[in-house]
């Protein structure tokens, strides 16, 4: 079994979570809701570092820090963060690393990174900086992305400061919004808005773009694509699409990805997905539940039992094996 975290909206970002709450996944599929671990507002993403839990307050621009003990969670610290709707957040360097969507600021203790509000990308939703993503490498190098600038910007760090010391342009409009290391070393990047997975690799101390494809069941412009996922075996990506509520599936050959199919979401809005063994649990904000599908030998993707209820959920962080909670 394993246990998780549940990220969601409450009141203040239009939702009805109260906090951060507790799921379960068995080894065949199952997901249960076991009721809320913490009561915060709107916890949209959680980060899980060891026994501390990281929690983005998406409409109070916060983090509050817990620690994972016994099967509780207890409240360690509150983070005023300088930027506007924190979306995301890893940890790098030892300290959280938070992207702001609101204004595009890329936060850490005591250092924001402010946004470009020269570039902009064509779209109404890109009439400035959004910052959305944060990937540490192995080598110590973080990378960001801003959906609003069509940009993915690199730092290094000096001493504790995040430095900004690169940036590379996306083709206009692409929205980048989510970053997932595939086990070759490149990297997939998702296009919110335009409905793409780009491939990645590295180039000296940058990255090229090698590959652009479209995902299998979207429409650009009509939907916005959401969350990655990258199955046990590493030979398939999986990618949200909201607006038509889709699945899709991408099968990653040797030398590039091509487009396996799609499923429906088993609900509306699915802003998050994760790889649970041959299983992947998708978090459908709208319609407030996580739905399962059952990864085929294929790649292709199919409803595994009925969707869980859980209050407009936005993130699932797996914390382990379940012990005693």
């Amino acid at each position: 079994m394993t246990d998780w975290l549940i990220g969601g909206y409450g009141a203040d970002m239009v939702g009805t979570a109260t906090g951060i709450a507790w799921g379960r996944s068995g080894a065949d599929g199952s997901f249960e809701y076991l009721g809320v671990a913490a009561e915060t507002p709107s916890p949209s993403w959680i980060t899980v570092d060891g026994t501390r839990v990281y929690a983005a307050l998406e409409g109070v621009a916060a983090v509050d820090v817990f620690d994972l003990e016994g099967g509780s969670l207890a409240s360690v610290e509150r983070l005023d963060v300088a930027g506007k709707w924190p979306c995301h957040l890893a940890i790098a360097g030892g300290q959280p690393v938070v992207a702001c969507y609101g204004d595009g600021v890329v936060w850490t203790p005591g250092e924001a990174i402010a946004g470009s509000p020269a570039d902009r990308g064509p779209l109404p939703a890109q009439e400035g900086p959004h910052a959305h993503h944060v990937l540490p490498l192995a080598d110590g190098r973080v990378l960001t992305l801003d959906l609003g600038t069509d940009r993915v910007y690199l730092h290094h760090w000096s001493g504790t400061r995040l430095i900004r010391y690169d940036e590379l342009a996306l083709p206009p409009g692409t929205g980048p919004r989510d970053l997932l290391p595939l086990p070759d070393g490149r990297i997939a990047l998702l296009g919110e808005w335009s409905c793409e997975l780009l491939l990645l690799e590295p180039a000296g101390e940058s990255f090229e773009i090698v590959q652009i494809l479209a995902l299998p069941g979207a429409t650009s412009g009509e939907d916005q694509a959401s969350g990655l996922g990258l199955s046990a075996d590493g030979r398939f990506v999986f990618a949200g699409i909201r607006g038509s509520n889709r699945i899709a599936s991408i099968a990653l050959d040797a030398d590039a990805a091509r487009p396996v199919g799609w499923a429906p979401s088993d609900g509306d809005w699915p802003r998050h997905l994760v790889v649970d063994g041959g299983f992947v649990h998708v978090a459908n904000q709208l319609s407030s539940n996580v739905a399962t599908l059952r990864i085929g030998d294929d790649g292709t993707l199919s409803q595994h039992g009925d969707p869980v209820a859980v209050p407009s959920p936005t993130c699932l962080a797996p914390v382990g094996a379940a012990s005693n909670l």
